[in-house]
């Protein structure tokens, strides 16, 4: 069981029907909301992000690329990064897809820590320390600026595969390979601030939106389970942000 808070709308998001896992069948995917707030600064709002990207799939009446439920918002009080653990790995078990909406960056350290000995390709603009010493190495997507030197130490040593944002923005795609099965993990914060002003971190120079969407959706990888994070909706009164992390959402599920 899921624990989902209530539900104020009739269908979940792009109009999957609301359910529980045991309602979905392998190559579902399961859609799940842990609206965490960020622990401080001036751009609140994150837990805000799951039911906006709902309110703005159906505004856009998306075409969902996958079928499977919405298994609506975990409760945010408590133990939610073990009941998020603890259905990611069951959802796993059972050969569904994870697609996990925060929510605060910190939400995907509980997906991850569900599948510790999967690759992750992770989009975002600064590196986590704790997501390059993962057992299994870390494909960057769009880094941009200064990174924290002994996470930068810690990429270079194992000759992990990186782009920066001006280098994707400029065409250069290509990775020399790519895992079979990886974990996707996306930060809104990764776009460039005049693109998402509602990223919970703003990235002057950070990657287009559209570099973003056709970087994912070119890359060959069977995901295990998709993140989306760093997203505070009220934050961007035109809706580009959210509009970016759905049209990433369904690059990555076309062809993942």
């Amino acid at each position: 069981m899921n624990n989902p808070q209530k539900r104020s709308m009739l269908t979940g998001y792009a109009s999957l029907p609301f359910g529980e896992i045991s309602q979905c069948v392998a190559g579902d995917i399961g859609v799940l909301g842990v609206p965490i707030e960020v622990d401080s600064g001036p751009r609140m709002g994150a837990s805000l992000a799951p039911d906006a990207l709902r309110k703005m799939a159906g505004q856009l009446e998306v075409d969902l690329p996958a079928a499977g439920r919405d298994l609506g918002n975990l409760d945010p009080s408590g133990d939610w990064s073990g009941v998020l653990k603890h259905l990611v790995t069951q959802m796993v078990a059972g050969d569904i897809v994870p697609v996990v909406f925060g929510g605060a960056s910190n939400v995907a350290s509980g997906v991850l820590q569900a599948l510790p000995d999967l690759p992750v390709v992770a989009a975002m603009p600064l590196a986590w320390g704790d997501v390059a010493a993962r057992k299994e190495e870390t494909i960057w997507v769009g880094l941009n600026g200064g990174q924290p030197a002994d996470v930068w130490d810690q990429i270079n040593q194992r000759s992990m595969a990186w782009r920066t944002a001006r280098q994707l923005d400029e065409g250069n795609t290509g990775f020399s390979s790519m895992p079979k099965r990886a974990i996707l993990w996306v930060d809104i914060s990764v776009i460039d601030l005049g693109h998402a002003a509602g990223a919970v971190g703003l990235n002057p120079g950070g990657m287009k939106p559209e570099t973003l969407v056709s970087v994912i959706e070119a890359m060959t990888c069977s995901w295990q389970a998709i993140v989306i994070t760093g997203l505070a909706p009220a934050r961007d009164t035109r809706g580009m942000s959210e509009l970016a992390a759905i049209e990433t959402l369904n690059a990555a599920l076309r062809h993942g």
